[in-house]
């Protein structure tokens, strides 16, 4: 079952062999079958970190899903990407109706093999602009990985709490796009011929300033364009929102591919997971080079294949780790608030302790 309209596609442009959003390059990353492929491999991993489950604070789902409303229980899911997870959580709550948005179908919409659950639909919408076009309320909202395309994180979550009822729950997936250490520090950049830097990024760059390794500057560079929309920061914006309470964070640090000495099942699966998601996005990456970087393409195919050869080198010459957040907030019982001022960085806040910091 899926709910859309007949301009749903039309938001949607090719470039150097794969799909993107048309015109507007807010989320950058493709919104094709090949990237859906990349999220189910992703969503995977986040079930890894929640040892199986969906979601986490199982209780606090329990919880927001009791809130019923003439007998209703509504979930949505922002960004909802492959679809994986608003399929999962229809099949978990058959009683409630679950929507996932986002700026494409999932392309499991096309697979005639596979039927989705009566409970379960999708829409394209932009939240940048769509929200407002929502005219119910939800028991639980749901976003991954989507700070990388709002323009405005702080009044996103203004618009959710508007879509929210009271005691219902806000859970967020989030990342740092850059790659850290074990103590949870970027990587600072290097000239070539500077101590740290890999000899594959000097012959690949030749004079371009680069960091260990050559991927790690694109992860940023092309995702954030400022503070507000850094994982880090939406604790922050969260608990300056008068909509919200009891607001939850936790932290994991998973290695970038299997190399630690010692490693249950589980945590291997895991790391070789994210190896394979890097993996997979190099192409995405190298596409977006093409097409809004201006670099020629044998620049942007060196730097390609050295990349992959420093995501699959084992052990690694430097090793990093990605930074995921988990974040629970609960609606309050109090009338919707509207913004009144922007969120501000809090006092002492440098960005450049969570971005590479440019030469």
């Amino acid at each position: 079952m899926s709910d859309s309209t007949p301009g749903d596609q039309q938001n949607v442009e090719t470039s150097h062999g794969r799909s993107f959003q048309q015109g507007d390059h807010t989320y950058a990353l493709p919104t094709d079958n090949g990237e859906h492929s990349r999220l189910d491999l992703q969503h995977e991993a986040v079930r890894i970190m929640l040892e199986g489950r969906l979601y986490q604070t199982p209780e606090l789902v329990r919880q927001a899903l009791a809130q019923a409303e003439d007998g209703t229980i509504n979930i949505l899911d922002v960004g909802a990407g492959s679809g994986r997870w608003a399929i999962e959580m229809s099949e978990e709550f058959a009683d409630a109706k679950v929507l996932g948005i986002d700026l494409a179908l999932p392309s499991v919409l096309s697979d005639t093999t596979r039927s989705l659950p009566s409970n379960c639909s999708f829409r394209v919408l932009d939240v940048n602009q769509d929200l407002a076009k929502l005219d119910l309320t939800f028991n639980v909202i749901h976003t991954r990985f989507v700070e990388p395309g709002i323009n405005d994180t702080d009044l996103f979550f203004y618009d959710v709490a508007r879509l929210l009822r009271p005691e219902g729950a806000l859970l967020l997936v989030g990342a740092n796009a850059q790659i850290v250490d074990d103590q949870g520090k970027v990587f600072p950049l290097h000239k070539p011929g500077e101590v740290g830097t890999l000899p594959a990024e000097a012959s690949l760059l030749e004079e371009v300033s680069v960091g260990p390794p050559a991927f790690m500057p694109w992860m940023g560079d092309m995702h954030y364009d400022g503070a507000e929309a850094m994982s880090f920061n939406l604790v922050s914006m969260l608990e300056s929102n008068p909509n919200y309470s009891r607001i939850n964070v936790s932290e994991m640090f998973v290695p970038i591919g299997p190399w630690l000495s010692e490693m249950t099942e589980a945590q291997r699966k895991l790391s070789e997971i994210m190896q394979k998601n890097l993996l997979l996005l190099l192409p995405a990456f190298k596409a977006i080079m093409l097409r809004d970087g201006g670099f020629p393409s044998e620049f942007a195919e060196n730097l390609f294949e050295g990349s992959r050869k420093e995501i699959e080198e084992l052990p690694p010459a430097v090793r990093g780790y990605a930074n995921f957040v988990f974040v629970t907030a609960v609606r309050s019982d109090m009338p919707w608030v509207p913004r009144t001022q922007p969120w501000q960085e809090p006092p002492g806040y440098d960005v450049y302790d969570y971005i590479i910091r440019p030469l």
